[in-house]
């Protein structure tokens, strides 16, 4: 669902942009009435608009900008209290008292979606851009959306691996939003977190006066987590001890308080999360076999960045928006030599790490483009070029053989994907597909039977020139679909 964001100060993008994901939501932010017609025209009607009402923007402003733009599309408009009868006077507006917090504004727009039928819990279309807040079109990351499609309306436990920075938690939220528990409480407990003197106490609870320092009751994880679910981070942390308690409340569905008597049901799904391999941990014996086999019903394995080069640019793309709306900013563009750094990466720390690098880079650029000096990475090992020789420019080679090679590249670090590589180069759509066409047409040209083949000529530089094995027909195959 495509959901435009009015807010001159941008207070709601982060909590909003938190929001989203695991809503299937696919918000847009705009700073004025200006940007939001801007916005209409470019990319057609949102399903819904939230308007946060501040000063200078009025209501009756507001009101008449909408009219002119003839907005079918329901409309809520936040504002503080007591401003309620100074809203738009339009069918489809909606008013509602600023929230305070975060789950007061997720549980307003809630209602709203569900009141409207527009289905805003559902996620995306499985595999596309952004579906459960996961930007990718890899086939790796199609296995896991897939899997969380599959296990994600039942109540089976579910563990997820996979290295720190990949998206773990991410997709804990999406089984939890896809799941029949979706409107209870996601509750999360992060071992690293909690010194282990006390992590009992977190987990299920003590009563007052059962230790030194219990001055009140407290109310444990599982119990906050009754009727929804309970995500346990990193839980190859937890001691063996506290590993048979949990195997114990895993199998009766009863825990009792520290230092109480009396057992409490529980109702929850759990879901767990380890970065390191709990199937070895159990062979070395630092993690329990049956607590394994519980908590692991089914297992989600997220491949690394590495491993995913061709969401790259997807993600590139997708989070040079959000923090560019973040910081107040318009969206920069990539030097090419910004992109093949970046493409060339090797991302130690996954998703998170190229998070962090394009945040950095929109904060510290002072200028439309963002270019190598700015990116916290250093040089991609085997990308150096010849003393002498300018970095991504290699001798010997025209210049529409470079824009070849350099459109090429681009389209291969985003899956294929057209409209994501255009906007990357800075380019209209329509101009991508014309060079697209003019490249696919000299190469008919260049056989004699005008069939398209590999671009012979334009090859990395250093790399041979032909084909010289398995990799680089699978390469000429993609280019050509590519081109088509």
């Amino acid at each position: 669902m495509n959901l435009l964001v009015l807010d001159e100060s941008l207070d709601l993008a982060v909590v909003v942009g938190r929001i989203a994901p695991v809503r299937g939501w696919e918000p847009h932010f705009v700073g004025s009435l200006h940007e939001l017609e801007q916005a209409v025209q470019a990319h057609g009607r949102p399903a819904l608009t939230v308007v946060n009402l501040q000063p200078p923007l009025t209501a009756w402003e507001l009101g008449q900008r909408l009219r002119g733009l003839g907005l079918e599309s329901p409309v809520v408009v936040l504002g503080a209290a007591g401003q309620e009868g100074a809203a738009p006077a339009l069918a489809g507006v909606q008013w509602l008292e600023r929230p305070t917090g975060e789950a007061e504004l997720a549980a307003a727009l809630e209602r709203v979606v569900s009141r409207l039928g527009l289905g805003g819990r559902r996620a995306g279309p499985r595999g596309g851009a952004g579906a459960h807040g996961l930007v990718g079109q890899s086939a790796q990351l199609g296995e896991v959306l897939a899997k969380i499609e599959k296990v994600a309306p039942g109540d089976a436990n579910v563990c997820i691996s996979g290295e720190s920075g990949t998206g773990k938690e991410l997709i804990a939220r999406a089984i939890h939003a896809q799941s029949a528990r979706w409107d209870r409480p996601l509750v999360t407990l992060d071992c690293t977190a909690i010194p282990e003197g006390l992590m009992e106490s977190h987990l299920f609870g003590h009563v007052r006066g059962s230790f030194t320092g219990a001055v009140e009751h407290r109310t444990g994880f599982f119990a906050l987590a009754h009727t929804g679910t309970l995500f346990i981070d990193e839980i190859s942390e937890l001691s063996m001890p506290l590993q048979a308690k949990l195997l114990r409340v895993i199998q009766t569905r009863e825990f009792v308080k520290v230092g109480g008597s009396k057992p409490t049901r529980t109702d929850i799904r759990l879901i767990t999360a380890s970065n390191k391999d709990l199937r070895r941990a159990v062979r070395e014996g630092s993690f329990r076999e049956d607590l394994y086999y519980r908590i692991a019903v089914v297992m989600i394995e997220v491949p690394p960045l590495r491993v995913r080069r061709g969401d790259i640019g997807l993600l590139v793309d997708h989070f040079l928006r959000k923090f560019s709306a973040a910081h107040h900013k318009r969206v920069p563009r990539l030097t090419s030599r910004a992109l093949e750094l970046l493409l060339g990466a090797e991302w130690p720390g996954n998703v998170r790490q190229l998070e962090n690098c394009i945040e950095q880079a929109v904060v510290l650029s002072e200028q439309d483009t963002i270019d190598v000096d700015v990116l916290p990475i250093g040089e991609v090992p085997g990308k150096r070029a010849p003393d002498g020789a300018k970095p991504g420019l290699p001798a010997g080679m025209t210049l529409r053989e470079l824009e070849q090679q350099y459109i090429l590249q681009t389209l291969d670090g985003v899956g294929g994907n057209r409209t994501q590589a255009a906007r990357l180069l800075g380019i209209s759509l329509r101009c991508l597909q014309y060079k697209l066409k003019a490249y696919r047409h000299a190469e008919a040209i260049a056989r004699p039977d005008g069939s398209a083949g590999e671009p012979s000529r334009i090859v990395p530089p250093g790399a041979r020139r032909g084909v010289s094995s398995l990799g680089d027909v699978m390469l000429g195959d993609r280019r050509r679909m590519m081109m088509s």
